[in-house]
């Protein structure tokens, strides 16, 4: 901490050091009083740059599209001429090499450059999408995706993860993550249903809160700023087509929607995404109902508001409710957006930002309440006293978290049907593994990693796919093979055949049947007409539906999610009995795409022991009840209590208990906030 604190010093420009015993410099003075101070010396065109946020990329080479080095041109005309108060890496965008020690360099120069030219020493923000672990670097664990960590319904896990991720994101210079994701997945065709924590939003804002206090913390120098995505509605598009318009009644809007959010403001988040779509057919980006009375009045938000990714242009380009560019940046402004993810032309928005104050279209004081919440938060952060990190213990902080990726993976492991065949651990047993997607690392990663789509095919980061674990898992005595396809097998007991979903992102990752790919359908059924007893393990963000001739004969289904980059150590241990699996569905699973029977039931997940609950007694606020291990090994039983009140059933509380076998405790859970008084409580059994 003090070679890190001399360094800042050290390297503090000389316009910051001139500015030194100015008020807003003074780290002892309320925030508040500081924003005010710096407010008050900046010019208008200053006060603008810190409305708008531009892509790295834009920053590299010649234009957005050349990845090359810093191009000090480029930061000039960005920085210098525009001011621009806070960068990004949008997906891929990273250093060449992209090595931990290289993004904390890159970071380390674009602050520099910023501060030097920057009269009043106002240092930048640094944004990136950290949505399962710090997935843009080469070398950091991947952890699973929200969907896989929803499963394990254990939020001291999210957040202990908030703090790994937090801290690799500050190693490397990285200040905003724009994560945690806090929408209603709420239909599985849509191509983010995995960045979701499924459909139950008590469980939902449980999380988003942990995210949130485990990334924040108390903004010390290895905390980040989070934001809570994508405000309000996008969860649902009609028809599960990404970005597609939501339609939703005001009392579902509230009760289904919200509670994510606000358990995420409560946290303390500072900042929140608009919603890229658009709610009851008016663009979120231009809905002052959804940014400046939902938002700010009735909940009471006072941090920043960004767009997503080019949304206030796509207000004219895409949804086609404003003239012109400049109509566009007025909405966006007009409705609550306080900084633009532009996210390459800088002079193109804030030129339009000036003439709009000019012009008296948008007032000054709208103008000094975005760029003064944009200060706060790096403020909060403590960017003025330390702007830069120390690139040298950047790669011990970003691979840190491994064994804790593992952890979450094995806990989020959901067991759909087992006939015995599970768990495969006794020795003597022959294990045919099957498909590519069992040693490509690809497909347990997803999306958002690396890349935007997932891993690109000439990268790689350090995982252990289903294959390594299998075979680092093995039991004395027993026998492993792989196959890509489905041979006779005359000498396997047991045929575990690996599937799932290619890598994909956003509209690219909609699916309209939920079904798997034809080759992957294709490899289950030649392994169920083998004969031989068929394993199947699911890789996937959602739930897909499987042909009955394959479904009914399979002898084992696994719901693996997209469980990252230890994955494999997690299958592997499940599958050979290792590990209990406690994992329990946090959606519903769907008989079909037109989702009118449900396969399995919200909550639903098996063990390899039983287990029984009694009825559920309230108590000042504290539900009871009584949990058995009715079997022969020990295991770790996921409680999940749901109150029904005026018609509708909401999750009322739940925690784990780990039992030896025929232990039987007593468990006392905290009613969540919210849950009706008059509630009936049952437990999913």
């Amino acid at each position: 901490m003090m070679r890190r604190a001399f360094i800042t010093l050290a390297l503090l420009s000389p316009a910051a050091a001139a500015q030194s015993t100015l008020p807003y410099r003074d780290a002892t003075l309320p925030v508040e009083r500081r924003v005010q101070d710096l407010l008050s010396r900046m010019t208008l065109q200053e006060k603008v740059g810190q409305m708008t946020q531009i892509d790295t990329a834009r920053l590299m080479g010649r234009d957005e599209w050349d990845r090359g080095p810093l191009n000090p041109e480029w930061m000039k005309r960005v920085l210098a001429d525009q001011h621009v108060g806070s960068l990004l890496s949008g997906g891929g965008v990273a250093p060449i090499p992209n090595t931990p020690s290289a993004w904390a360099e890159m970071t380390n120069t674009l602050q520099r450059f910023a501060l030097e030219h920057s009269r009043l020493g106002i240092p930048i923000l640094y944004g990136a999408d950290a949505v399962h672990g710090h997935n843009n670097v080469v070398g950091a664990p991947i952890f699973p995706h929200n969907l896989g960590l929803a499963a394990t319904f254990d939020p001291s896990l999210v957040e202990s993860i908030g703090v790994v991720t937090a801290n690799a994101l500050r190693a490397t210079g990285v200040t905003w993550n724009f994560a945690p994701d806090a929408d209603l997945g709420v239909d599985p065709r849509w191509g983010r249903f995995y960045e979701t924590w499924g459909d139950l939003p008590e469980l939902a804002a449980a999380m988003v809160a942990a995210s949130v206090r485990g990334q924040q913390g108390d903004f010390g120098p290895q905390n980040v700023a989070t934001t809570l995505k994508h405000f309000v509605g996008y969860g649902a598009p009609q028809g599960g087509k990404d970005r597609a318009d939501a339609i939703i009644a005001d009392a579902d809007l509230r009760s289904s929607h919200l509670p994510p959010f606000e358990a995420g403001l409560k946290a303390g988040a500072l900042s929140v995404m608009v919603n890229s779509g658009s709610v009851n057919g008016v663009p979120a980006h231009a809905s002052a109902a959804l940014l400046t009375k939902l938002l700010r009045q009735d909940l009471g938000f006072t941090g920043v508001t960004i767009s997503d990714w080019e949304d206030v242009k796509k207000l004219q380009t895409v949804h086609k409710v404003a003239a012109s560019y400049r109509d566009a940046v007025k909405m966006a402004l007009t409705a609550g957006v306080d900084v633009s993810m532009v996210p390459h032309d800088a002079e193109g928005f804030t030129s339009l930002v000036l003439d709009l104050v000019k012009s008296g279209d948008v007032p000054q004081a709208r103008i000094d309440e975005a760029a003064g919440r944009v200060l706060a938060m790096k403020f909060r952060l403590g960017l003025f006293e330390r702007p830069y990190v120390d690139a040298s213990g950047a790669a011990a902080a970003v691979g840190a978290g491994r064994d804790l990726a593992a952890k979450a993976a094995r806990a989020s492991i959901t067991l759909l049907a087992n006939d015995g065949v599970l768990p495969l651990g006794r020795s003597g047993r022959r294990v045919l593994i099957v498909g590519e997607r069992a040693r490509d690392p690809r497909s347990q990663l997803g999306g958002w990693t690396i890349g935007w789509q997932g891993m690109p095919a000439n990268e790689d980061t350090p995982s252990v796919t289903v294959l390594d674990g299998m075979k680092a898992t093995l039991p004395k005595g027993a026998a492993l093979a792989f196959s890509n396809d489905v041979p006779s097998a005359p000498n396997a007991d047991v045929i575990v055949v690996v599937v799932g979903e290619p890598p994909h992102a956003e509209g690219d990752a909609d699916n309209p049947t939920l079904g798997l790919p034809s080759s992957d359908v294709d490899l289950l059924r030649s392994a169920v007409r083998s004969g031989k007893k068929v394993v199947a393990v699911l890789l996937s963000g959602r739930p897909v539906v499987l042909p009955d001739d394959v479904r009914t004969k399979l002898s084992g289904l696994v719901m693996a999610y997209l469980p990252g980059s230890e994955g494999g150590r997690a299958i592997a241990d499940v599958l050979y009995g290792n590990t209990n699996p406690s994992g329990r569905l946090p959606f519903t699973w769907p008989s079909g795409a037109a989702r009118s029977g449900a396969m399995y039931s919200l909550g639903f997940g098996l063990s390899y022991t039983t287990f029984t609950e009694s009825t559920p007694t309230v108590d000042k606020g504290v539900l009871n009840v009584t949990v058995s291990n009715t079997g022969k090994i020990a295991g770790t039983r996921t409680v999940l209590a749901f109150g029904r009140a005026n018609n509708r059933d909401t999750l009322a509380a739940f925690g784990k208990v780990t039992l030896a076998p025929g232990e039987t405790r007593r468990v006392t859970l905290p009613l969540l906030a919210g849950t009706p008084a008059n509630s009936e409580y049952r437990t999913v059994r």
